[in-house]
């Protein structure tokens, strides 16, 4: 089986689909009240890790801000995308949180 195979079974998730400082047109995918601002590919691989997600890590452009820092990662489909995504961002505040009171 080739790629084609394999793709379809992956959702692709990019560091701007849960960034809150991007607009809808820009690439974000959740309501801004649930997404974070300034989205790390680290921040997301380590979201992924910790809800025990498999991810396979790209460090590619998105297309509409090719000049910017982002990333994607790609994870199974197990879940619809949206509340994929929606768990994700919900982690990454979660450990974002966590951070600034270990410091």
């Amino acid at each position: 089986m080739g790629l084609r195979g394999e793709k379809n079974r992956e959702w692709i998730v990019w560091t701007f689909y849960l960034d809150k400082r991007k607009s809808r047109s820009k690439g974000r995918k959740i309501a801004r009240r649930l997404s974070v601002p300034n989205v790390k590919l680290t921040e997301l691989v380590q979201a992924c890790k910790a809800l025990g997600i498999p991810c396979r890590v790209e460090e590619k452009k998105y297309p509409k801000c090719w000049w910017e820092e982002g990333g994607r990662v790609l994870v199974p489909k197990i879940e619809s995308k949206p509340e994929l995504l929606r768990r994700i961002a919900a982690k990454i505040a979660e450990l974002r949180g966590k951070g600034k009171g270990s410091k």
